[in-house]
């Protein structure tokens, strides 16, 4: 019996002590945590001051007064509404007060979300090392996002390797980063004819083939239109349906009858890809199919083909409610939840 007491008395005075570690860590972190803030609201209100008085002096000393990491949050966030003079007069004070030292330490030794942070950093600062030093993040951070993060930094800066090479440092096998298609779609026009390299290379990454034609379809226009429709019978059906998506952005003379045809495709998301592009290029003469792809098996089909019948308006809206009254089916649930939805906007 003594030892049960002894015990308890024990686990009580064990228990107390862990909830009075655990009092005094919470003080300390939000401690910390209003000293941070506080930190913070003083670099931003010196920034703004600086705006206005252009006193490089007092807004190096707040800026040196403050720990690095602050200092580089808040005036990455600073800079990033800042254009044209202003811009560069507090880059030239971060510059002057050592800021961009302080961000390459980060990019060697912070940690996975640090490293990222000091990469966009130091392209928006441009301070004459940080080409070197993000080259060799790209080469040798043992983080993959980190190496994308750098990849980016050096294409916002000009100095990106040629495509093929960066690929091949970042280690693309089985990546699927949707980083990868910011990457692409900062590619500058000039570099454009990469991006059609590697998305026509059959041994590539179906993804990064498809991130590719992503971003020459938003960037690139009507110029890559017979590019994307060449690329419509792609054997990979990733690539395939990126093209039609491209397709239905850019147009082509033979649109109708490429996504007729692939709206009969084995894979859903070919179909469904082809469905989409109808709708956005608004052409009602596709109807027929669309509506035999309302009793498609895949959801994400048969929702594409009711969304583009309604982008048609009237006529595509007086064939969707004749399918809605029709017996009971995945055409008619399919349509009457489209309907549903109302209008087009």
């Amino acid at each position: 019996m003594w030892y049960i007491w002894d015990l308890s008395i024990l686990l009580s005075a064990l228990s107390l002590v862990i909830m009075l570690f655990l009092i005094a860590r919470r003080l300390l972190q939000e401690r910390r945590a209003r000293a941070a803030a506080d930190q913070r609201r003083q670099v931003l209100t010196a920034l703004i001051a600086f705006t206005e008085s252009r006193d490089r002096e007092a807004l190096k000393a707040t800026v040196l007064d403050v720990p690095p990491g602050v200092a580089i949050e808040a005036g990455f966030e600073f800079i990033s509404l800042l254009r044209g003079e202003e811009r560069d007069d507090v880059l030239g004070a971060f510059n002057e007060c050592g800021l961009p030292a302080r961000v390459n330490r980060q990019l060697r030794k912070g940690n996975v979300a640090g490293r990222i942070h000091a990469a966009e950093m130091l392209a928006a600062l441009g301070s004459g090392d940080a080409t070197e030093n993000l080259l060799s993040a790209l080469t040798q951070d043992r983080s993959r996002e980190v190496r994308i993060a750098a990849a980016i930094a050096l294409c916002d800066l000009g100095s990106l390797p040629l495509l093929g090479t960066a690929l091949d440092f970042i280690g693309v096998a089985g990546q699927r980063s949707r980083r990868l298609i910011e990457l692409f779609r900062r590619f500058p026009r000039s570099r454009f004819n990469e991006l059609a390299v590697h998305a026509s290379r059959a041994d590539a990454s179906p993804f990064i083939r498809a991130a590719a034609i992503d971003a020459l379809a938003h960037a690139g226009g009507f110029g890559f239109a017979d590019f994307f429709a060449g690329l419509t019978g792609d054997a990979a059906p990733e690539v395939a349906a990126a093209a039609l998506r491209a397709l239905g952005l850019t147009g082509h003379a033979e649109a109708p009858a490429i996504l007729k045809h692939a709206m009969a495709n084995d894979d859903w998301e070919v179909r469904a890809a082809a469905a989409e592009s109808a709708g956005r290029l608004g052409l009602p003469g596709l109807a027929a199919p669309l509506s035999r792809l309302m009793d498609d098996e895949v959801w994400t089909v048969r929702y594409a083909a009711a969304n583009a019948l309604r982008s048609f308006g009237q006529p595509g809206e007086r064939l969707l409610r004749q399918i809605a009254s029709a017996d009971v089916s995945r055409s008619q649930r399919t349509a009457s939840l489209i309907l549903a939805e109302g209008p087009v906007r």
